[in-house]
């Protein structure tokens, strides 16, 4: 029942059916109902055209595909409480942990190590052979929210425990880290270190070295990738631009190539000739050139067709890379700027990311 699509023409059809038949019923014949089912049915009526409504907004972005992320929509994101952190480093063969046939998501606590920006949770995907192999490590690939957006967008619109699933089957288990990279829905940091909040550091001080004291994660660039959606997607390019030797993979899906906020750019970095500075250094397409000798991660760009406001900047972005020696490979998909993309584009772009690595026994 909780993989029921609520995105389909069915689904929606029936909903709105449902709705009719309620109002006429409503309309024509609440007069000769009881008086307590004459106050309820108003109110509900009003609920479920609110809900066929919702509904269909929520089929255009493709947010909460299924009937199970619409009830998990208000929980954690569908963590497995069973599991506890502290079992999952090094267990003994006698201690190992139970079987998990498609792999397991835990809430993995993240303490301020320094960063400023307070502690938070991240959802991590754990896959089947984490349970089955108790002795190896896995690559990583962190995978950055959009905005609005919180970590479980990538469980419920993106399906990326299903992705995880799918490419540890295949052979190539990945560890999948989704981190708390704003303080709240609305918030919009651009993962970068402000004039207000260190997101930057944030990831590198206090969520990648938890992820790899608390797992059992490949801690080279070759084994840790990081990738995005939208504003997530810029957070991903830029921040694997600008730490090449910590990645040896970039996924960017559907993201800008310069810092934006509604707000123009003062909330992010202030005002002034530093500000000015601080925007440029932020900015992929202005820097990419002057980054001079260094590793070269490999990058997949990834966006909707009819997302035109994304796909002249990430063409151009495709270019500069190439131009600078970066292997780089450019995807268009059928869409907009919806999980309808995202979706697809993180399973195609996760088995890319996984082939390119291998697990290991732990030294």
């Amino acid at each position: 029942m909780s993989g029921l699509s609520v995105l389909s023409g069915g689904f929606i059809g029936g909903l709105f059916a449902a709705v009719a038949v309620l109002w006429i019923m409503v309309i024509r014949i609440r007069r000769g109902w009881p008086k307590p089912t004459r106050l309820l049915a108003v109110p509900v009526a009003i609920l479920l055209t609110v809900a066929a409504v919702a509904d269909v907004v929520n089929a255009y972005f493709s947010y909460l595909p299924r009937l199970g992320d619409v009830v998990g929509a208000a929980t954690a994101g569908g963590s497995d409480p069973r599991l506890k952190v502290a079992d999952l480093r090094s267990p003994t063969p006698s201690d190992a942990p139970r079987p998990h046939p498609h792999g397991a998501v835990l809430t993995l606590p993240v303490p301020d190590r320094g960063s400023g920006f307070g502690r938070t949770t991240a959802l991590v995907y754990l896959p089947p052979q984490y349970f089955d192999q108790p002795r190896w490590r896995f690559p990583v690939l962190y995978l950055i929210h959009g905005s609005p957006g919180i970590p479980a967008d990538w469980l419920r619109g993106g399906q990326a425990a299903d992705a995880g699933a799918q490419v540890a089957a295949a052979g190539h288990p990945v560890i999948i880290v989704m981190p708390r990279m704003s303080r709240g829905w609305l918030d919009d940091p651009e993962c970068v270190d402000g004039v207000t909040e260190h997101v930057e550091t944030h990831l590198f001080s206090d969520v990648i070295p938890t992820v790899e004291s608390a797992l059992r994660a490949e801690s080279g660039p070759a084994g840790r990738g990081i990738a995005g959606m939208s504003a997530g997607g810029y957070c991903a390019l830029n921040l694997g631009l600008r730490h090449r030797s910590m990645f040896g993979t970039i996924i960017d899906m559907s993201g800008l190539t310069r810092p934006t906020h509604e707000d123009g750019l003062r909330p992010l970095f202030g005002t002034g000739p530093a500000a000015q500075a601080a925007a440029a250094a932020n900015s992929p397409d202005l820097y990419v050139d002057g980054l001079g000798p260094g590793p070269r991660p490999r990058v997949w760009l990834d966006a909707g067709r009819r997302d035109h406001a994304v796909t002249t900047p990430i063409r151009h972005m495709r270019d500069l890379l190439s131009a600078d020696g970066y292997p780089v490979q450019l995807h268009l998909r059928p869409g907009v700027h919806t999980f309808t993309v995202w979706r697809p584009a993180l399973r195609d772009a996760l088995a890319w990311f996984a082939g390119g690595t291998s697990s290991a026994p732990t030294v």
